[in-house]
């Protein structure tokens, strides 16, 4: 069963989502040849074939999206990684530049913020914006103490290590999250489209952009929630914000589903809100507070300092339309917290009451893609590959809907609502 959603939404997720990635494979195909294109266009079309000809053979359906996945997500990657060790760097980011050296200093017990990056192969990057990220490293540190331990696997079996194989690693577990899903076959294969069918995000992580890490969690939160284990959810989606600090917004809206979710006295929902939410900070007060009571200066000014003061002002958003219409230069000492704060207060207005009449996954993404919206539109710098997350994100909420399914206790059968009352409305 695939709830109320017409099997074409899948076929038109597969045909849009699918033929876009192909095309940017076939823009590179300098980079990663012609290879992974043309046997992703021929899995493409039998797998296109069959979601119309058949309703059923959804082990089959989800082989096969496994497979074209591999070929046109994973497949760049591990050619560019190939790639890499005869050319170098060409076409990644300066994330993925930093933050291999700082999985190289954390394995040498060396610090990571307060460090001056020149010298390094960040270096190469000096010119993008002056030079500015020479001296921060915004990152939190769960990110490189995550990579940590497949650098040093890399190392016993005589690899040269690639933070790709993180990513790699990540979307692993995304996959998983998705297969953990508590909603139909069709859904599942949507979603997944959406998450590795989309080709801004693969561009991100062939690039090197690290979303996929928190993403990753997200999605097993997300799955952990709708099969009403909130305090694991409330563990991965703290793994999620000590990765990446977008999903702490996902914390008002646990609480919602926790309040909602705990029968009895309101003594006992706060008592389950405070539980939950202290296993929700614990991956961030364990990874970052040792970083803290080395050298606070040195953390508070790489990861707050330098995105709210230093970042050039620019991107897809106000901050880029402000530099645009040369109201500001992009070196201002602007503030843009007070635009986040009034655009994120009615965001969480509207979503935190829909989520409480309908607590649903469904509801409870798009409450935390509106609360993500808020605030990086108004950013300093809302960067493309924040933007290509956040339209993966999106993609994912009528996905999950219209589908009979609710974060509460399975009641009998008996005692079951009308159908009406158990649909949702995304």
């Amino acid at each position: 069963m695939s709830g109320n959603i017409p099997r074409r939404n899948a076929i038109l997720y597969l045909a849009l989502l699918g033929s876009l990635q192909l095309a940017f494979l076939w823009i590179y195909r300098v980079r990663f040849g012609a290879v992974l294109p043309i046997v992703g266009l021929v899995l493409l079309l039998g797998l296109l074939a069959l979601l119309v000809r058949s309703s059923g053979a959804w082990p089959l359906k989800l082989g096969l999206l496994v497979g074209l996945i591999a070929i046109t997500t994973f497949g760049p990657s591990v050619v560019a990684m190939a790639a890499r060790q005869h050319v170098g760097l060409t076409f990644e980011c300066d994330g993925l530049a930093m933050d291999e050296v700082a999985v190289d200093r954390l394995i040498h017990g060396r610090a990571i913020y307060g460090v001056d990056w020149s010298g390094t192969q960040v270096d190469g990057y000096a010119s993008v914006w002056g030079g500015v990220d020479l001296h921060d490293y915004p990152h939190f540190p769960l990110m490189p103490l995550s990579a940590v331990p497949v650098r040093l696997a890399a190392d016993l079996v005589h690899l040269p290590f690639d933070y790709r194989m993180v990513l790699l690693l990540f979307s692993l577990i995304a996959m998983g999250a998705i297969a953990f899903l508590p909603v139909p076959p069709l859904s599942r294969f949507m979603v997944a489209c959406a998450i590795f069918l989309n080709p801004a995000l693969s561009l991100a992580t062939w690039t090197g952009h690290d979303d996929m890490c928190y993403l990753a969690m997200l999605l097993v939160g997300l799955a952990l929630l709708g099969r009403r284990r909130l305090l694991l959810a409330s563990a991965a989606f703290g793994i999620a914000a000590a990765l990446k600090p977008f999903a702490l917004l996902a914390f008002p809206l646990l609480v919602v589903i926790i309040w909602k979710r705990t029968e009895g006295s309101a003594a006992a929902r706060l008592r389950r809100v405070v539980i939950n939410g202290t296993v929700f900070g614990l991956p961030m007060l364990l990874s970052v507070g040792p970083f803290l009571l080395i050298d606070a200066p040195a953390f508070l000014h790489d990861v707050l300092v330098y995105l709210t003061s230093v970042l050039p002002i620019g991107g897809y958003g106000f901050g880029g339309l402000l530099v645009a219409l040369h109201l500001v230069r992009s070196d201002a000492r602007f503030g843009f917290a007070p635009f986040e704060l009034a655009a994120l207060v009615p965001a969480y207005w509207f979503a935190l009451r829909a989520l409480a009449r309908r607590p649903t996954i469904a509801q409870f993404l798009a409450g935390y893609c509106l609360a993500l919206f808020a605030v990086l539109f108004f950013a300093r710098y809302f960067a493309d590959n924040y933007l290509a997350a956040l339209i993966a994100i999106v993609l994912c909420v009528p996905a999950l809907g219209p589908v009979s399914f609710r974060i509460v206790r399975q009641a009998t059968p008996k005692a079951l609502p009308p159908a009406r009352d158990v649909r949702l409305i995304a």
